[in-house]
């Protein structure tokens, strides 16, 4: 007799939606709060320790992970850099080897002395305090940040005086993704949610409006300065010149945005009367402010983003916004992204990073006539993160990273880039390679997908793969360096990232021919890729595990119930999985301009015909690994707990070689902000799970 899963009580919830008869007998789970449902996780848990526990390889892979974690670390997706009269000052997250979570540092010039402002470790002895954001003021005296605790990302936000290394009185809850500018160094505008019992309790997600606070003061007097009567879904940025004098908001809906401006009375910070720029059905990044000189970069009549300049020194609050002009034109590459700074303005010139084929370049325009002035090439395979600079400076600064090497800084100024931090992990990063291939996905469209290896291995149908993917919200998945994509390919195995539509690796086009009514293309994109692999002979059906994460566990989810056979593992994290009730949880809302609102019948359609809770089956399935976390507060556990009770309920026992299991974290969230020895042991189940069912044999 083998072992059994733990008991999963059905009840008869039957539901009439747009006249389809849902089923929904794991109803019950979506409360993570209850006893019982406490309970049934904690048995998951037991379950699902006792057989990954007698997978071979688990000491190991965690000790290579942690190896390839623990070394001194400069983030490069938050990086500041400030003016001060000494020189430019540069703030960022800096993670010392051995430490579980990064420090807020800063210091003056590239050779400069670092020095750590907060350490969240003294907040937290077992490391679960964790720094979510910060913003310096323009002068580097003054820095605000979030803290949150457990990976919720609900961060409470805090301000020091750099020069004294005091923490002022402010202490703002709510400040969960929170953008901040500072007014002199007087006060700031920032982004909050609600108030607890300011609004009801499902509406605490939203409403995400933008405030005034001057240091010092009450926060909860702070005035709303805009989103009032805007949508509730929305989520604003914020640009503020050097002189303070305008701000610009961006009002992000994730494939639309308008952007608005106001003049700042410096008498009457919190009074402001704001001017459409903007306001479009397709996306807008982040506005950068210098001067009185505004530059958009947008996908408004070009998919793959063009760079406009408005000049702002004329208009007057009830006037009219000139219209911009381009100083960037569109061309083949892709410079759009909605997520980082691609562009920055120094010296009369303007630097972009353009992607072509998932990969980064270095281009440098002249502002005034729009003429391209350098290609400042990289090797292939590269991605550049974010570019930042201090308004009126000659330098910018950026850093480059690949794959097999993390990420170095740089600098850039007369036309050279510099080199001003190296990690020191030891690794050597030509015993790897990394080639580009095309397939056609089912209808024909042409995909591309990288292939990860050891340099010069062998490959067969008996190698084990690991396949991911994203396809969603116009992300491109571009070469980044990954503990596990290292450790995968060390041990022998291929990594293969697909570039599906719903990404961002070829535009607009490519990201709306993935999402709402589209969503299905993704998937097959995804099949596709497998179907490929499996036909040149890298991997078989037994052989390649797919894995992903959010929406890649949606990806994961949905290829897991349309294609059973064609997979040997599945390691699913976080995932969206009920697309039926998925708009009742969490932040959930703010995404259904990309998947479609179950609310509306054709919408409905839509996420009904892919929905993977909806279409378990009674078939064998692969060797299947669900992992949530409870203070996720993006996507709820419902999704895993839900599909884990439906998946076990097509077998009568746990098999073997094919085990349906279930693991929840009670201490970590989404992602962000885990401490490392936790982001590790779950990457390590994840690894070990699906080397054990695909025969990677790990040494």
């Amino acid at each position: 007799m083998g072992e059994k899963y733990p008991i999963t009580r059905r009840e008869n919830i039957v539901e009439k939606i747009h006249g389809v008869k849902i089923e929904d007998p794991y109803r019950w789970l979506e409360d993570s709060s209850s006893t019982e449902v406490k309970e049934w996780f904690e048995e998951q848990n037991k379950l699902t320790s006792s057989i990954i526990g007698q997978y071979s390889g688990g000491v190991t892979i965690k000790k290579r992970m942690l190896d390839l974690f623990l070394y001194d670390y400069v983030e490069p997706g938050l990086f500041q850099v400030v003016t001060t009269p000494d020189g430019p000052r540069f703030f960022y997250f800096f993670r010392a080897a051995g430490k579980n979570q990064p420090s807020l540092c800063y210091q003056d010039g590239e050779q400069g002395q670092r020095i750590v402002l907060f350490d969240p470790l003294g907040e937290s002895k077992d490391a679960l305090v964790s720094i979510d954001w910060f913003k310096a003021s323009s002068d580097g005296s003054f820095v605000a940040y979030g803290l949150s605790e457990g990976g919720t990302e609900q961060s409470v936000l805090h301000v020091m005086d750099v020069e004294k290394k005091i923490i002022l009185t402010e202490k703002i809850p709510h400040t969960k993704w929170c953008e901040l500018v500072w007014l002199k160094n007087i006060g700031f505008y920032y982004s909050r949610y609600p108030l607890s019992g300011t609004v009801s309790p499902e509406d605490e997600n939203y409403y995400h409006h933008v405030y005034y606070h001057k240091l010092g003061d009450d926060y909860t007097k702070d005035k709303k300065v805009f989103g009032e009567d805007r949508l509730k879904t929305e989520h604003p940025s914020l640009s503020i010149n050097e002189n303070c004098t305008l701000l610009a908001v961006c009002s992000y809906r994730f494939i639309s945005s308008d952007i608005h401006v106001a003049h700042i009375n410096s008498e009457e910070p919190n009074s402001l009367d704001f001017i459409p720029v903007i306001e479009s059905e397709l996306a807008v990044s982040k506005p950068a402010m210098y001067g009185d000189q505004l530059f958009i970069l947008t996908q408004i009549e070009a998919p793959n983003g063009q760079i406009l300049q408005y000049d702002l020194s004329n208009f007057s609050d009830d006037g009219k916004i000139p219209d911009g002009k381009i100083v960037v034109k569109e061309t083949d590459g892709v410079i759009f992204d909605s997520y980082y700074n691609r562009f920055v303005v120094f010296d009369g010139h303007i630097a972009v990073i353009e992607d072509k084929n998932a990969s980064s370049s270095l281009k440098i325009y002249n502002i005034e006539s729009g003429k391209f002035v350098e290609d400042a090439g990289f090797d292939s395979h590269a991605t550049i993160y974010q570019l930042v600079g201090a308004a009126g400076s000659d330098t910018f600064y950026y850093s480059l990273g690949s794959f097999f090497y993390p990420d170095s800084h740089y600098s850039y100024k007369n036309g050279e880039s510099h080199l001003f931090y190296k990690p020191n992990l030891d690794i050597d990063s030509t015993l790897f390679q990394s080639k580009l291939v095309w397939y056609k996905s089912k209808d024909g469209t042409k995909v591309s997908m990288f292939i990860l290896s050891k340099r010069g291995m062998e490959v067969s149908a008996e190698t084990p793969v690991t396949l991911t993917g994203y396809g969603g919200f116009g992300v491109s998945i571009t070469p980044v360096f990954s503990q596990q994509i290292i450790t995968w390919v060390e041990q022998g195995g291929v990594i293969a990232v697909a570039h599906l539509r719903g990404g961002g690796e070829y535009g607009q086009k490519w990201h709306r021919a993935g999402n709402r009514e589209n969503k299905q293309n993704v998937f097959d994109d995804f099949i596709a890729a497998a179907e490929w692999l499996v036909d040149n002979e890298i991997g078989s059906h037994t052989t390649i595990a797919i894995n992903g994460g959010s929406n890649g566990g949606l990806l994961v989810g949905a290829a897991l119930v349309q294609r059973p056979d064609l997979f040997g593992a599945v390691t699913c994290h976080v995932p969206l999985l009920d697309m039926i009730r998925y708009t009742n949880f969490q932040v959930a809302k703010t995404w259904s301009p990309e998947y479609g609102d179950p609310a509306i019948k054709e919408e409905f359609e839509w996420l009904y015909s892919y929905s993977p809770y909806h279409h378990v089956k009674d078939v064998k399935y692969p060797p299947t690994l669900l992992l949530t976390a409870l203070g996720d507060t993006r996507v709820d556990t419902m999704h895993a707990f839900k599909m884990a009770a439906k998946l076990q309920n097509t077998s009568d026992e746990v098999v073997k070689d094919r085990p349906l299991l279930l693991h929840t974290e009670s201490q970590a969230g989404h992602g962000a902000g885990s401490p490392v020895e936790k982001t590790v042991e779950i990457w390590k189940k994840s690894f070990i799970f699906r080397a054990q069912h695909t025969g990677l044999k790990i040494k």
